[in-house]
């Protein structure tokens, strides 16, 4: 208890300094002490410090080796506490061998990831919040580890040193959102093996090396990760000179959207495997030439309320997947220079001034997303309250949100960056992904409403079908002419089921041979 309690006055102490000690001091000389001199113990104060922004409207600072190291004796204590319980029964359940061998591999694993994930090696965390520009905030966050002290996973896993973001070249103008993250994925797969190995346990290291050994097999895991560039993106764009109507229930409209997904490779094996795959797959994909690059896309669109028929092809090292041929063609366009794209727009120019684009992650949220995904999650929240005592989201802060942010992997920990509208907390909660699942919550909503009614429409229609043809069967075999009527039970007959329903609840008339069933609701084959 008394360690307890010693961490939760360190923090309080911590932070509480960390707020109000950059206010003024007094110059009349009335204070009681005199300024501390370097601190006894080496610290990270320095180093993190030189990255943020003082006089803004937060600053922190804070040295975690002596919580980490009591974070560290806890947990041990913890696991120890656990086997113990465990071994004796106290808790009502005593694990046989197998399940207590489980338990121990687990541990050991898990003890293993910790340890070699560089949790250990944080030196200190730094935070700041400054309005650089009226409406205007930079925010910072800093996960520090001294240079020496950098052989932890997490340093290595998601990014080497910052460098240009190849995605920005291609987002068209009317980009919304886009994010863009690297990962080191062969240094995850070289990293399995030896937390399977840290299990003690050698029948799970040979079930992990036979599911590797089968995935190398059957589609060359090793060589894929191998040929991966390590960066994939995601952007969705906003046509606002292109409306799609919102349901009924919901009203008005939104710009029509479009979505793109980019992947970094270093050879064609990726592309060569998905395009095997595209010509062997029955889903009708043909080879197009799309401002001279050839993209397979698909002939036949998916029944959506806004155009979804997916163009592939490749873009110098990325693989670029784009919801449709147009937003293809805009793409191809923006990264020859053809056309200006989003870093040329006044809102992105206006985030980025006086910030270092060079990273390893990329964030952009713009304001259009807001404007158009309000309507929609107003409505949602409407018609689906929260439950009683859940805590209010502010939702039209984050609506009204712009972000341009970077990740940076430097060689002492990795730098959190962004320009906001927003202080650091709202953004913070943007990069968390708030907004992104407000967009796809959103974006679905009224994609759903019209998919599925477009889907019953499209049933019904091939069961019209399937109804003129038990037709010619009836009169082939029956030896009538056109112009006769079968009954529902005749017709029923060369049905599994019997005469089917439309799926809307629509009335079907069979009809006479020779003349087209129809749908009191869908209508007939060929009858929008």
């Amino acid at each position: 208890m008394k360690r307890k309690n010693t961490i939760l006055t360190t923090i309080t102490a911590g932070v509480f300094v960390a707020l109000v000690g950059c206010g003024d001091t007094s110059s009349d000389g009335g204070s009681s002490s005199a300024p501390a001199g370097p601190s006894a113990v080496k610290n990270s104060f320095a180093e993190v410090s030189a990255k943020l922004d003082p006089n803004g409207s937060l600053y922190l600072y804070y040295s975690t080796e002596d919580v980490i190291e009591t974070v560290e004796e806890y947990t041990d204590a913890l696991i120890g506490f656990a086997k113990e319980t465990a071994g004796s029964g106290a808790a009502g359940f005593r694990p046989g061998p197998q399940e207590q061998a489980m338990i121990d591999s687990g541990t050991k694993v898990g003890k293993a990831f910790y340890d070699q994930l560089g949790i250990s090696e944080i030196s200190g965390v730094g935070m700041s919040s400054i309005e650089f520009e009226k409406g205007l905030h930079r925010n910072k966050t800093v996960i520090h580890h001294f240079p020496d002290k950098s052989t932890g996973k997490l340093w290595s896993l998601f990014g080497s040193e910052p460098h240009e973001i190849g995605m920005l070249k291609m987002l068209p103008a009317d980009t919304a959102l886009a994010l863009s993250h690297e990962f080191n994925a062969k240094a995850l797969m070289e990293w399995l093996p030896e937390l399977a190995k840290a299990s003690g346990d050698e029948a799970i290291e040979a079930q992990f090396d036979q599911a590797m050994q089968m995935a190398n097999m059957m589609i060359g895991i090793r060589d894929l990760t191998g040929s991966f560039g390590n960066q994939v993106g995601l952007f969705v764009t906003l046509d606002t000179a292109n409306t799609i109507p919102l349901p009924p229930e919901m009203g008005g409209e939104i710009p029509t959207p479009g979505l793109g997904l980019v992947m970094k490779v270093k050879d064609d094996k990726i592309a060569d495997m998905i395009l095997i795959a595209l010509e062997t797959s029955p889903v009708p994909f043909e080879k197009q030439s799309i401002e001279g690059i050839e993209a397979h896309v698909l002939t036949e669109p998916a029944p959506t309320p806004f155009p979804l028929a997916p163009a592939l092809f490749k873009l110098d090292d990325h693989i670029v997947a784009a919801s449709n041929s147009k937003l293809a063609a805009k793409i191809i366009a923006t990264h020859r220079g053809d056309e200006a794209g989003l870093t040329s727009t006044d809102e992105f120019q206006r985030l980025a001034k006086g910030l270092d684009l060079k990273g390893n992650h990329f964030f952009f949220v713009g304001e259009l997303i807001g404007k158009t995904v309000a309507p929609i999650m107003d409505a949602a929240m409407e018609a689906q309250p929260l439950p009683p005592g859940f805590p209010d989201f502010d939702l039209e802060a984050a609506y009204n949100m712009q972000t341009l942010g970077l990740v940076r992997v430097e060689a002492d920990g990795i730098v959190f960056e962004n320009h906001s509208t927003s202080g650091l907390v709202n953004s913070v909660a943007i990069q968390a992904g708030v907004v992104p699942v407000a967009v796809g919550a959103g974006m679905l909503l009224p994609a759903l409403a019209k998919s599925k009614t477009e889907a019953q429409r499209i049933a019904c229609h091939a069961q019209l079908k399937q109804i003129d043809g038990s037709k010619e069967m009836w009169a082939t075999q029956e030896k009538r002419a056109d112009g006769d009527t079968p009954s529902e039970a005749q017709v029923g007959e060369y049905f599994k089921d019997g005469m089917p329903s439309c799926p809307e609840g629509g009335t079907y008339t069979i009809g006479a041979v020779g003349q087209k069933a129809t749908c009191s609701t869908h209508g007939s084959m060929g009858q929008e």
